[in-house]
């Protein structure tokens, strides 16, 4: 695979902020400032698309990057199935990699449409926030981990609880794939995360201490962007999530550390683990305990069938 350089993504989101949020106040919540941050970048972008990276071939004016279009969102383009966009060669910000999603934010300049990794494009994994504003723009655009989606997986689910994290096979080094772990594909990869119970809003758990198995796909929401691991900032020490769950491990004999007992599996790839805080989680979460009838059964064959969002 390629690679468009190697720099953070923090450097992005700084930049941004400090040409077009200066006078933000520094106490506004998380929240409140990405949806700023989302609102400038989509107000000055001239094209926005979410697509699949193809190609990336030196060009004249730098680099040239290849992308099948799966949704254009804003603007108008000379096609909308394939689109050849410019890339400035000494960009500084996070990696472009091919066969990766991503939603772009394009600018015009001249007759030619720019993307600069520095100035908000990124993976769509990684664009939750700026989808939910997007939202907001043009209703045809959503999130993946959007309330009707964990209203669907809450009613399918046959246990659905919430549960503080208390660390991942990696942070925790208790993973045999510490120096590779494959994504899935030809195997069915996870990794384990391990929580501490807070609340059981439908079914029941063994113990107050359990294993989830995260599914470890391909730009799906709870992993690490381009590495196949899961998302530190969702499954930090500490953190409160929501978790969609079936009894039981896809692996027989399945080792765990002490003091956890009892082992379960990720109904979701990418939403089956949510922060139980956000707005969607929350709206859920209400709607359940004030109607619990209407998400108290299961359909019988998610048994042997995972959901996809």
């Amino acid at each position: 695979m390629s690679k468009l350089c190697k720099n953070c993504l923090g450097f992005q989101w700084l930049r941004v902020i400090g040409l077009s949020l200066a006078g933000l106040c520094l106490s506004v919540s998380g929240s409140f400032a990405q949806s700023s941050i989302a609102a400038t970048l989509y107000a000055t972008a001239d094209v926005v698309f979410t697509g699949q990276l193809l190609k990336i071939n030196p060009s004249p004016t730098g680099i040239s990057a290849q992308f099948r279009i799966a949704q254009l969102i804003k603007g108008h383009t000379a096609t909308d199935k394939v689109l050849q966009i410019d890339v400035p060669a000494q960009s500084r910000c996070h990696a472009l990699e091919e066969d990766h999603s991503y939603l772009v934010y394009g600018r015009r300049i001249g007759e030619a449409l720019w993307l600069d990794p520095c100035e908000g494009s990124k993976l769509v994994s990684l664009a939750e926030a700026d989808l939910r504003y997007i939202h907001t723009k043009n209703p045809k655009v959503s999130e993946r981990c959007r309330a009707k989606h964990l209203a669907e997986l809450a009613a399918k689910a046959p246990i659905v609880a919430t549960a503080e994290v208390v660390g991942t096979e990696d942070s925790l080094r208790t993973s045999p794939w510490l120096f590779f772990r494959p994504w899935c594909g030809l195997v069915f990869t996870t990794e384990d995360a391990y929580y501490r119970v807070r609340d059981i809003l439908k079914g029941q758990l063994s113990d107050s201490k359990i294993v989830v198995e995260h599914p470890i796909c391909w730009d799906t929401v709870t992993v690490d962007g381009y590495n196949p691991r899961l998302s530190p900032e969702l499954f930090k020490e500490g953190n409160v999530l929501m978790l969609f769950l079936r009894a039981g491990s896809h692996q027989s004999n399945k080792e765990i550390p002490s003091p956890f007992q009892s082992v379960y599996e990720d109904l979701d790839e990418n939403c089956g683990a949510v922060l139980a805080d956000g707005e969607a989680a929350q709206s859920v979460a209400g709607a359940m305990r004030a109607s619990p009838e209407a998400f108290r059964l299961a359909p019988r064959n998610l048994s042997s069938a995972r959901t996809h969002n």
